[in-house]
């Protein structure tokens, strides 16, 4: 197959592919969805919604396992060692502050998943879980999708020059849950 016939291929069927493929794997799909925007191959238009779309499916799924699987999630916590106090710790933030916890997560990719697991496993209300990540993902899939469009033909080597701030990304995430699961939650009941 050519370049010429993966083009094709893309431009034919590109709609069709993106959608599952933002499920798994939302930020990279979008930075790739931009580049063949600016190619001309697919329009920004049709691409914006099934990003997000994609990416909020991703985020049920998560959040469903969290809300469906609770045992299930305890023993393979159990099973692999998992310090259990930092789950609790995690899930008890996310039922206080649901909103800013779904930001903190949906804005740090690395711990994102994380966040969105407690959110279910929290009993976190789907109207307003859905309501804080379609908001926090518009701005998010828009910014990547226009950073692939900026980025052109020169996506790969962007990866290959700013790499590092993956690692980054996932340190700044885990120090950030760290710093709010140290914290003391008060109790809002009076």
């Amino acid at each position: 197959m050519t370049l010429a016939d993966l083009s094709a291929f893309v431009a034919a069927h590109g709609l069709l592919l993106l959608l599952p493929l933002a499920v798994i794997e939302g930020p990279i799909v979008s930075l790739l969805a931009g580049m063949l925007c600016s190619q001309g191959i697919l329009d920004w238009y049709f691409v914006l919604p099934l990003l997000v779309l994609g990416d909020l499916v991703g985020d049920m799924i998560c959040y469903g396992a969290g809300r469906f699987s609770t045992g299930w999630l305890h023993s393979l916590a159990v099973r692999l060692r998992l310090p259990l106090q930092v789950g609790a710790d995690l899930i008890e933030r996310v039922s206080g502050h649901a909103t800013r916890m779904l930001l903190i997560g949906k804005w740090t990719h690395a711990i994102g998943a994380l966040v969105l697991v407690a959110s279910g496993i929290a009993r976190v209300p789907v109207w307003q879980f859905l309501a804080v990540n379609t908001l926090a993902t518009l701005p998010k899939s828009a910014l990547l999708l226009g950073l692939g469009i900026w980025a052109g033909g020169h996506v790969v080597a962007l990866f290959a020059r700013f790499g590092v701030l993956v690692p980054v990304l996932l340190v700044t995430g885990v120090l950030g849950v760290i710093v709010l699961l140290r914290r003391p939650v008060h109790d809002h009941a009076a």
